[in-house]
């Protein structure tokens, strides 16, 4: 099975979004006989100017902090049926790099986070921490807003926005595994964007027999795709007109599905390309977990 999880990491700031976050990663645990390792990063803030008493009284006061942060943690492992939950408390000066590195330093293969969650000074997770993490995390992330929708993963309906591409393609041994997984049915899901002319030009949008004639071919490619790469599962297809981002973001709803695969690739800022634009509007928008993979380069 391609790409399932072992270990999978989860950071948490005790708020909701981290909360359903939890909830979600122990269904996959259950599912792969995985371990959670559940983990909470306390932000350090270095002064130069703090005097050395000060220093002292202010590592009196984190280890204190750092007793009932430990204390709230043990709290979430209770009803681990069939899985092992641990606890990690690190200190950093950076959430999306602390969070990076402690799935490197444990071995985590899934990172399971909320996309949002407090505010002022306990802010930890805005939606700028989890597309951080989300676009250099080595391993699958899954997100999931506070209003997200959690239902039971199995015999569900897994979504795929398919583009054509080659990362596109690349994660699609992934998604049979998923699918496999949990005994769910694939939509893959191809979004035509009609193009949309200045007003100055006076021109219509783009002709309605080649939209006609462009959905029909995706339509054809959408079933080949199926066929040769997802052999043996539950795949139906659809080809939709729109907004691609918009499109994406109303049917990744639990009406229509209860999971969302789609590939990153990794980007740096001026590649920022995918998930500038796409993926990460879904990430936004979703009120479904949305798993992000990064894609083999060519």
């Amino acid at each position: 099975m391609a790409r399932m999880a072992h270990h999978i990491l989860v950071p948490t700031d005790f708020s909701e979004a981290s909360n359903r976050a939890l909830e979600l990663a122990r269904q996959i645990a259950a599912a792969f006989s995985a371990e959670i390792h559940l983990l909470h990063v306390r932000i350090l803030l270095e002064d130069p100017h703090v005097l050395e008493e000060g220093q002292r009284q202010l590592e009196q006061l984190l280890t204190r902090v750092d007793q009932k942060t430990r204390e709230a943690l043990a709290t979430k492992t209770a009803s681990s049926a069939g899985y092992v939950i641990h606890t990690h408390l690190v200190r950093g000066l950076s959430a999306p790099e602390s969070i990076i590195q402690a799935g490197v330093d444990i071995g985590c293969d899934l990172v399971v986070m909320g996309t949002h969650g407090r505010r002022g000074l306990k802010r930890f997770f805005l939606g700028s921490v989890t597309e951080h993490v989300v676009r250099i995390s080595p391993v699958p992330v899954m997100t999931v807003r506070p209003d997200t929708s959690v239902a039971r993963l199995e015999g569900g309906q897994i979504l795929v926005p398919y583009d054509f591409s080659h990362p596109a393609r690349t994660i699609l041994p992934a998604v049979a595994g998923w699918a496999r997984a949990f005994n769910a049915g694939i939509r893959l899901l191809h979004v035509v964007e009609p193009l949309v002319y200045p007003e100055f030009y006076a021109v219509d949008l783009m002709p309605e027999d080649m939209i006609g004639t462009i959905r029909q071919r995706a339509e054809e490619n959408l079933r080949t795709v199926a066929d040769e790469f997802l052999p043996g599962l539950d795949v139906t297809t659809q080809v939709l007109t729109g907004h691609a981002s918009e499109t994406l973001a109303q049917e990744a709803s639990p009406d229509r599905c209860t999971l969302v695969i789609m590939p990153t690739r990794g980007l740096s800022a001026l590649e920022h390309l995918l998930l500038g634009s796409v993926a990460q509007y879904v990430v936004r928008h979703a009120t479904v977990p949305v798993l992000t993979l990064r894609a083999e380069k060519e």
